[in-house]
């Protein structure tokens, strides 16, 4: 039989494990903040550098003062509504920019989700 070389474990008799490449999954980091304009409309900015969604979630109640509602506009396409749904779900591809315009009296929360990694923001 040929000689062979030989390679030392620094731990002899351990298992060997090979070592797994952590890859970032989509939609993998999130980010939320809150939101409650006081007497005067509030934006809030929403940007990723990577592919992201955004859930919009407000204090929609079965009687709603007048002027209550938020206005939403996307960047990319230059699309822009106004709503007054309790929940509001948009998306963007890197580098994006949504904005919220919501009214005094409407409060709740945005969540971004975008992916690991990636530099985003929520700002307000």
């Amino acid at each position: 039989m040929a000689n062979q070389p030989r390679t030392r474990s620094a731990n002899p008799g351990a298992p060997k494990h090979s070592r797994r490449h952590r890859e970032c999954e989509p939609f993998s980091q999130i980010l939320v903040s809150a939101f409650a304009p006081g007497t005067q409309p509030e934006t809030v900015t929403c940007t990723s550098d990577r592919p992201f969604l955004v859930y919009c979630s407000t204090n929609f109640g079965p009687t709603l003062p007048a002027g209550w509602g938020y206005f939403v506009n996307v960047q990319s396409t230059g699309a822009g509504s106004g709503s007054e749904a309790p929940t509001y779900v948009v998306g963007g591809p890197a580098n994006d920019v949504i904005r919220f315009t919501f009214r005094p009296g409407v409060t709740g929360f945005l969540t971004l989700q975008t992916e690991c990694g990636a530099k985003a923001s929520i700002s307000g």
